[in-house]
């Protein structure tokens, strides 16, 4: 089991649903992740503190009143009433914000970011962390040594007229799923087209039901900008420091030209 599925699951885990052969891999999974193991201690302590704020008896009407006659003062009635309910709201407002926390938690931990993911691809591009295997500014040649090499079918990448310059290519693992990639330029900025089998976007449930709403895709990734579409049966991911529309226009590119076999 996967980083990925056992926080998919977090929720059967905790509230002990599910089958028994989930769990054990989950507690498998844990016992050798401390990672995860972290993970669940945090998410579960949430929840306990939300258990614990919902449970609070409500505010007393007339604690504010015993302090005023402690301190010999007196407060018109409405006065008083309305401390009362500013009490009231100020205890609600912190249940919400905890609730909200853990609506947000709930959500990042809905399968990976595939922003992130490629934020951080594209940046180990950029600082040689991860060589460029083909070097190439030929849109032929970078074809066809992916079309070589990807166990999937891949099509032809944008060229210069949609504003990339490819720089070269090459085939690695997103996630675990096999992805091939392009480097270049917009421009003068460095950019990075991740290309995957369209069945990888489950494990990146939040953009794959995003993108079935939508039909494209743009997330901010830190100090980067990334646009996702679909084309045939690819997943394209074009993820960059520079214009969000740039970027879109290099991912309608894909795809768009004539194939070379």
């Amino acid at each position: 089991m996967t980083c990925v599925e056992a926080r998919q699951h977090w929720h059967l885990y905790h509230d002990s649903e599910g089958d028994a052969r989930l769990h054990l891999e989950i507690e498998e999974h844990l016992a050798g992740c401390p990672a995860c193991a972290e993970w669940f201690h945090q998410q579960s302590r949430l929840e306990d503190l939300v258990t614990e704020k919902l449970a609070e008896p409500p505010a007393d009407p007339a604690l504010w009143g015993k302090v005023l006659a402690g301190a010999g003062l007196k407060r018109p009635k409405t006065t008083r009433r309305w401390f009362w309910l500013a009490g009231v709201t100020a205890a609600a407002a912190a249940v919400l914000l905890v609730v909200g926390g853990i609506a947000y938690i709930r959500t990042s931990a809905k399968g990976s970011d595939l922003a992130q993911v490629s934020a951080q691809w594209h940046e180990r591009l950029q600082t040689g962390e991860e060589p460029v295997q083909f070097a190439s500014d030929s849109d032929h040649d970078v074809e066809a040594y992916l079309k070589d090499r990807v166990p999937f079918p891949v099509r032809c990448p944008p060229r210069k007229d949609a504003g990339f310059s490819v720089r070269g290519a090459g085939v690695s693992e997103i996630e675990g799923r096999p992805a091939a990639y392009l480097s270049g330029t917009v421009g003068d900025v460095p950019v990075s087209i991740l290309v995957l089998p369209k069945d990888s976007l489950s494990a990146f449930p939040t953009q794959r039901d995003a993108l079935r709403q939508h039909g494209i895709m743009h997330a901010p990734a830190g100090q980067y900008a990334m646009v996702l579409r679909e084309f045939d049966r690819n997943a394209i991911v074009v993820v960059g420091r520079t214009d969000p529309a740039a970027l879109e226009r290099v991912v309608n590119a894909y795809g768009s030209y004539p194939d070379h076999n």
